[in-house]
């Protein structure tokens, strides 16, 4: 009970860390991290984008009345 953990608890762990690819979906879920990677930095290029532009047309028209 305490002390060592039992063998069919670390055996599976161990299996899993050793050979990922064996299990079903493991590439289907890479191409997803893969893809929510690329969204997230083009959101951020485009964010980037917009927030130059942005400042551009402020600092280019300083006495603009609003």
């Amino acid at each position: 009970m305490y002390g060592k953990p039992a063998l069919g608890t670390v055996l599976p762990l161990a299996g899993l860390t050793a050979a990922p690819e064996v299990l079903p979906g493991i590439p289907f879920a890479r191409g997803l991290q893969e893809a929510a990677g690329a969204g997230f930095l083009l959101y951020c290029a485009i964010a980037v984008i917009l927030l130059s532009a942005k400042m551009y047309y402020v600092l280019r028209n300083p006495g603009d009345p609003s």
